[in-house]
């Protein structure tokens, strides 16, 4: 079946790069569908979208967006493509994304991506995507695909014809031999996360997972990857958890360091009522950048991760507020929860003699958890570091077990 490209972009200032790419997806066996979020139109391209329908979209009801302010426009169409792309998605009018331009096509073009599902290709050749700027702004927890522009995309020269035409080639491949968007219901998806630091437990776990069948989705959870699988349990495509590295709610509490980002950790899972096993991997130190160490760093145990992030061990005080907050939101599911506790490490270079034994900190965790959660929420205390063969087991077999029992009500 022939495939559709949507094309984002101001035709009133990208007219000529539009009319380009245009012809080079077509030139690779695929239809084009127009987006038009510039302010005065094109006199040559006829979009299948006008601007001023992506602001209706938001309720928006402007006869012509050349009248309007620029940042209320902005803001309008922002608004209005965030709800206007998931439905023309649905109609069928597109199987992939291509977006171009500067600052304000950037942030229309990724507002668009971001309301689609993962795995429908998307790409944004952006004149931002480089220098200072980060990923965060642009991405958040999709799938985007930037290429920088290198030059400003202002007509059509040597360079840009080479970019926009590997952009055509690209998108127009993406969509011919992938882009199938990820779906949920079609079987039981477990979610899982881990770090650097925990990874050898609980990617035992996940393998164990897998050996008995399940699908074990892996998130990293240093700021975006628990975020993600939080929308993806809202969405409905992750059924079940093992939620070993709960790092990103130390981050939280501390509102800075690396990992920082995931804010509400645990709630989407406890709010829609699946399985969970949970263990508070990584909650025991604070991954801060160097240039952000806090004062009394004598005072506390360290490691340096690398040149530029620095591993610092929890006071008491502060790893009993990160138990209070896992137990408050645990105390709110509506499902099943069993909490593995490993009474001999939270992460690595925490055994006897290593740099981040502290067992007063694990203790003072280990007691609230212990005191705080409710009597119906399993607790399991396993005498060995989250890293240790046993961990792994104990938290497969509790998920198996939970699953077992759902199949069975």
């Amino acid at each position: 079946m022939e495939k559709t490209i949507a094309i984002i972009a101001s035709l009133d200032t990208k007219e000529a790069e539009v009319a380009f790419v245009k012809e080079m997806i077509e030139k690779q066996g695929c239809k084009t569908f127009i987006i038009d979020v510039g302010a005065k139109g094109s006199e040559s391209i006829v979009p299948h979208i006008r601007a001023e329908d992506v602001a209706r979209a938001a309720g928006r009801e402007w006869d012509s967006i050349y009248d309007i302010p620029k940042h209320e426009m902005i803001v309008g169409l922002l608004e209005g493509i965030a709800v206007l792309m998931p439905e023309l998605y649905a109609q069928g009018n597109f199987d992939a994304v291509l977006s171009l331009g500067g600052a304000q096509n950037t942030t229309i073009g990724v507002s668009a991506m971001k309301s689609l599902p993962v795995g429908l290709p998307k790409l944004m050749v952006s004149t931002i995507a480089c220098g200072q700027r980060t990923f965060e702004s642009f991405v958040d927890t999709k799938d985007i695909t930037l290429m920088p522009s290198i030059a400003d995309i202002s007509g059509i020269n040597n360079l840009t014809r080479t970019i926009l035409s590997n952009a055509a080639a690209a998108i127009a491949g993406m969509a011919k031999h992938a882009g199938v968007p990820l779906k949920s219901g079609q079987e039981l998806i477990v979610g899982a996360t881990l770090m650097g630091v925990t990874n050898t437990g609980v990617a035992e776990a996940v393998k164990l997972m897998e050996k008995a069948g399940f699908q074990v989705i892996s998130f990293h959870s240093t700021g975006v990857g628990g975020r993600a699988m939080e929308e993806f349990i809202n969405e409905g495509t992750i059924g079940a958890v093992m939620d070993l590295s709960l790092h990103e709610i130390t981050s939280e509490m501390f509102g800075k360091g690396f990992s920082t980002g995931a804010n509400n950790r645990l709630t989407a899972a406890c709010n829609a009522g699946i399985p969970q096993v949970v263990a508070p991997g990584g909650v025991d130190f604070i991954d801060f950048y160097a240039k952000e160490l806090p004062q009394d760093l004598n005072k506390r145990k360290h490691i340096y991760h690398n040149s530029n992030i620095v591993h610092v061990k929890l006071l008491e005080q502060e790893i009993v507020r990160v138990g209070e907050i896992i137990t408050e939101r645990l105390n709110k599911s509506r499902g099943p929860v069993t909490v593995i506790i490993p009474l001999r490490g939270l992460r690595q270079n925490t055994s006897p003699g290593e740099a981040l034994y502290t067992p007063e900190v694990d203790n003072a965790l280990i007691e609230v958890l212990h005191r705080g959660l409710r009597r119906d929420i399993k607790i399991v205390d396993v005498d060995a570091n989250i890293n240790d063969e046993i961990f792994s087991k104990t938290a497969a077999a509790e998920l198996l077990r939970m699953l077992e029992q759902q199949n069975m009500e």
